[in-house]
Order: C-alpha cells, then sequence, then structure tokens
C-alpha cells in the first residue's frame, strides 16, 4: 500500500495555518497523555500529534524567521554596518595625513559643533575632505541649490571619530573685533 503523497500539501501552508495545526496536534497529544480522549492504549494515539506537533512546529517557526528576514533585511542591516565601520575606519586614518588647512576646517567645524556649512559647488579648501569621504553634500534629491551656496555635511559616524580626537584639530580664535572668514572658502581673488 503506497501513502497518499497529498499530505505533503502541508509545506505549502501558510505560518499561521501550521502555527494552528501544530497547537492542534499539541493539544491532542495533552489531551491523550491526560486520557481525556479514550484511547484502546494504542501507542500511536500518543506518538503521530507528538511528531505531528514537532513537524508542524518547525514549518512554523521557519515560517516566521522568513517573515522576519523580509521585514528585518539582516544581509541590508549587516552590509550597513560593515560600510559604516569601513568609514569611520577611513577617516581614523586619514587624521595623520590630514593637511594644515583640512585641520582648520576640521577645528573650525567641531569648535562650532557645526556639522553643516554651505560653500561654492567645489567645496573651495574642503575639497580634499570631499574626496575622501570626511565632508559629504547634504542634498537631497529632488532639492534645488545654487552652485554658489551648495550644502555640505559631516556624516554622524565620522563626525563621532572627529570629536574623539578633537585635540588634534586646534582652532585659533580671531583677536577680538576681527571677522573671521570660513576656513573651507576660497577668496575671489585667489580663483
Amino acid at each position: 500500500m503506497n501513502a497518499d503523497p497529498r499530505w505533503l500539501e502541508i509545506l505549502k501552508a501558510t505560518g499561521w495555518q501550521t502555527t494552528a495545526l501544530a497547537v492542534a496536534s499539541a493539544v491532542i497529544a495533552i489531551l491523550v497523555g491526560k486520557r481525556v480522549i479514550p484511547t484502546d492504549n494504542n501507542p500511536y494515539w500518543f506518538t503521530v500529534p507528538v511528531a505531528a506537533a514537532i513537524v508542524l512546529w518547525c514549518l512554523s517557526l521557519a515560517a516566521m524567521a522568513s517573515a522576519l528576514t523580509r521585514v528585518a533585511d539582516p544581509a541590508a542591516r549587516l552590509a550597513r554596518w560593515r560600510h559604516l565601520r569601513r568609514a569611520k575606519r577611513a577617516a581614523r586614518e586619514y587624521i595623520p595625513h590630514m593637511t594644515a588647512v583640512e585641520k582648520k576646517i576640521i577645528g573650525y567645524l567641531l569648535h562650532h559643533n557645526q556639522k553643516v556649512f554651505q560653500t561654492e559647488q567645489d567645496a573651495g579648501y574642503a575639497a580634499p575632505l570631499v574626496s575622501k569621504g570626511i565632508i559629504v553634500v547634504a542634498v537631497r534629491p529632488g532639492q534645488v541649490v545654487s552652485g554658489s551656496r551648495v550644502p555640505f555635511e559631516i556624516p554622524d559616524y565620522v563626525w563621532s571619530v572627529l570629536q574623539s580626537h578633537k585635540a588634534q584639530f586646534p582652532y585659533d580664535p580671531p583677536k577680538a573685533g576681527d571677522r573671521e572668514p570660513y576656513p573651507w572658502a576660497i577668496p575671489w581673488s585667489a580663483r
């Protein structure tokens, strides 16, 4: 006698259906074990529902894990974490190689607790910091900006690295009454 292969259709059941069947199998096994459901002392009355409950619970857990991975997307989270870790390490390793002008720009921003600034679209003296990813363009899709007033920012993950190395970025405040030029701005006469 061959077994009917249609019982394998249970593998196509949704997570809720397999959970419901697992609970039902567990309840039947408990009721048989407590002798609420009378049996003729045949061990299959207990063994089959227990085995079914175990298989169905495993299918239910697999369906829940599958749904969770679709929602949480752990691969994307891991890729983002790795990207941020690499970017922090790159910023940390670039600090000793910064020029005096680059350190002056970072020192100014750290002193004023300023993560965002506006300048020409070429980023002025901050262009090397842009090419290293220390400073990035802070424009949203669809945002319109003037070529002479483009917003730039230090990303949060780089900002934390720079703050932890704040001593390496000296800041010399201007004398009283003097106007302080932005350290990233290239004067028009130097262009």
